[in-house]
């Protein structure tokens, strides 16, 4: 069920729909500020309840998760062969994730594509203050 057309004509997606989205595809893009930059980077994810989780070097990401600074995660995808196509996008707050268990859960679940299984490496969930979608579909 859709919560109703933006002012774009885009079908605006329930909150139900948007987490199963971004359950569907392994690989999203996380913005967020470096040294008063806008930075977008590719990574590997899960949905875990509400939230994304992901895992991280030191650097960039992981420094914004220490301080709880603002981030912004985006999935999407189309075909365009059939004109259609969809984005979801979930702002909030990065925290660093620092309970074993659920570390140990997480690694066995998230296969990150550009992080060596062997690297030191932190866990760093996204705590959404906001969750939209949009779905796009070619008119005529």
């Amino acid at each position: 069920m859709t919560t109703g057309i933006d002012r774009h004509g885009l079908e605006v997606l329930p909150l139900a729909q948007c987490l199963s989205l971004l359950r569907s595809r392994p690989l999203g893009r996380l913005a967020y500020q470096e040294a008063g930059t806008p930075t977008v980077v590719p990574v590997n994810h899960l949905v875990d309840g509400s939230t994304i989780v992901l895992r991280s070097m030191e650097g960039g990401k992981l420094d914004q998760a220490i301080v709880g600074a603002p981030v912004a995660f985006q999935l999407d995808d189309h075909d365009p062969t059939r004109g259609t196509g969809w984005s979801v996008l979930v702002r909030g707050r990065a925290v660093l994730v620092e309970d074993d268990e659920q570390i140990e859960r997480f690694s066995t679940e998230l296969d990150s594509w550009a992080i060596d299984e062997h690297a030191q490496v932190s866990w760093i969930r996204i705590v959404p203050d906001e969750v939209s979608g949009r779905r796009l579909r070619r008119r005529g």
